[in-house]
């Protein structure tokens, strides 16, 4: 009963949000001019900041070093096997494919997945797995999917100037040196501490991306059918992910019961819902947000399956 009240928890705040999100295009509440100056505000402001506080606060050594390289070197290949998937999907689904089968969404759905199971004490065990996936999410991976949702041509010259200019890049760049430096760990020990947490606080913990997921999903027939067909992908291709870099930690790294369940959890959450901010057009935002919402279910059903086994 307890653990199924912990999944309850945890899941029901994000299902309220999303179905807030539901509700507001129902009732009119918003439209879409609305919808797109919250993706503004969330990829300009809330964004950055939740990154940055995160990676400047996250505890650096060589062997996180490690880690953080073993999981770039899977983000890169799981998202080109993903354009290699990209023949099993339809128009106007397939050229999004490579995005849904890759990067995770940490800080609302895996993160509190695993305190619920490990501890918020153990946090940083999780929260490295996620540096990488935030370096290539606000570069390559964002880069790239803005290029695909405006028709333009991948280029890499572009995509350099755009992370340079991207909040959420210059967040993770400032959040890692800062990191390194312990600059923000010093400061939130200073008398200037609580002001600090308060304001990063009121600026991240509203996960108002979550009624942007809401507000574009869409369970209508047409669309049932790709979404099911990416989360099948999805699964397959992270299983593979997850066992390799498991292997991998173990023998670069050292394994650990609870980074081993960091890993899992991690990498069977969706896709981040951070890439709604990126998405204009109203087919690719449904297409997105039905399959990451759908997607949960998994996420759900592998942290029970983990605190059954123990």
């Amino acid at each position: 009963m307890t653990e199924k009240m912990d999944v309850l928890e945890i899941v029901l705040p994000v299902l309220v949000m999303i179905i807030l999100g539901m509700l507001c295009r129902k009732w009119k509440l918003l439209d879409q001019n609305g919808v797109n100056n919250i993706k503004t505000l969330v990829t300009n402001i809330m964004l950055p900041v939740a990154i940055f506080h995160a990676l400047a606060t996250a505890k650096y050594s060589g062997k996180i070093g490690t880690l953080v390289l073993i999981m770039f070197i899977m983000l890169l290949i799981s998202f080109g096997v993903g354009f290699l998937l990209k023949r099993f999907m339809e128009e106007p689904y397939k050229k999004y494919l490579p995005f849904l089968v890759c990067i995770y969404e940490g800080g609302m759905m895996a993160y509190p997945l695993y305190t619920s199971l490990c501890g918020s004490e153990n946090l940083s065990q999780i929260a490295v797995l996620d540096i990488a996936g935030l370096l290539f999410g606000f570069s390559v991976y964002m880069g790239m999917l803005g290029q695909t949702e405006n028709g333009e041509k991948i280029n890499a010259k572009s995509l350099f100037y755009s992370a340079l200019k991207t909040p959420a890049f210059i967040g993770t760049v400032l959040g890692i040196i800062a990191g390194l430096t312990g600059l923000i760990n010093r400061l939130m020990d200073s008398s200037f501490g609580p002001g600090y947490l308060s304001a990063e606080s009121i600026l991240t913990t509203a996960p108002i991306i979550l009624i942007v997921v809401g507000y574009s999903m869409e369970l209508v027939p047409e669309l049932i059918g790709p979404c099911i067909k990416t989360i099948f992908l999805r699964i397959i291709l992270q299983a593979a992910m997850i066992m390799g870099v498991l292997i991998a930690v173990k023998y670069l790294v050292g394994s650990s019961r609870l980074l081993n369940l960091a890993i899992i959890i991690y990498m069977s959450s969706p896709a981040t819902f951070s890439m709604q901010t990126f998405l204009k057009k109203k087919e690719s935002s449904a297409y997105a947000s039905t399959t990451n919402s759908l997607y949960c279910i998994v996420s759900i059903l592998v942290y029970i399956v983990l605190a059954v086994v123990g």
